[in-house]
């Protein structure tokens, strides 16, 4: 049994070079419709449920040549064990997100696919992604490298980034990092200047 409470009960049959894992997921709506990537609008509040950041961190301590990693446990074991909260998403289907997905490949491309299919704009502040940062500043201090980019662009965190309604009631385990605007030149902007689509592209690595 996984984390989320999830058992694996099956898998496919293949032969392959290299090993992959393939996972097909099943679940019910129970009459309710889906909470999609396309349906932010003009005026909503953008929010994140989960961490920020940190398995970026944990990935780069494993990959340094430094005894770092045994310092930052923790860090570590968010990119060796991830444990997406699967209960945020259901509060947030419930208190009327209008669109979400989950953060595995960094903020900034993540936002940006939810701005694109949605057919709008997401402006983001750094000020609300401090206390992502803050809590890395110890290892990235060690590593002498910059929090700031684990936040914003790293992956695998498999947090959730949603969307809701001006005014709505948020889940307390969301923390509000943007806002939803009309479209413009930029589909994501990280106070006012266009932040970059950079993340993991599962095609191009």
């Amino acid at each position: 049994e996984l984390a989320p409470d999830a058992e694996v009960v099956g898998g496919d049959i293949a032969s392959s070079e290299k090993v992959f894992i393939s996972v097909t997921a099943h679940g019910d709506l129970e009459g309710r419709n889906p909470v999609l990537r396309s349906g932010a609008k003009p005026g909503d509040v953008l929010a994140v449920a989960g961490t920020l950041g940190r398995a970026a961190a944990g990935l780069a301590l494993l990959q340094s040549d430094t005894d770092a990693k045994s310092a930052y446990d923790d860090l570590v074991a968010i990119q060796l064990r991830p444990q997406p909260p699967i209960a945020s998403g259901i509060a947030a289907a419930l208190a009327g997100a209008t669109s979400m997905l989950d953060i595995s490949d960094g903020l900034a491309r993540d936002a940006h696919r939810i701005a694109k299919a949605s057919g709008v704009s997401i402006e983001i502040s750094s000020r609300d992604l401090q206390g992502f940062e803050a809590a890395l500043e110890q290892a990235a201090m060690r590593l002498e490298v910059s929090p700031a980019d684990w936040v914003r662009f790293g992956g695998e965190d498999h947090s959730l980034l949603a969307t809701f309604p001006e005014g709505s009631m948020i889940p307390r385990e969301f923390k509000p990092i943007g806002q939803v605007v009309a479209q413009n030149d930029h589909l994501v902007t990280l106070d006012g200047i266009e932040l970059q689509q950079i993340g993991w592209d599962s095609i191009r690595g």
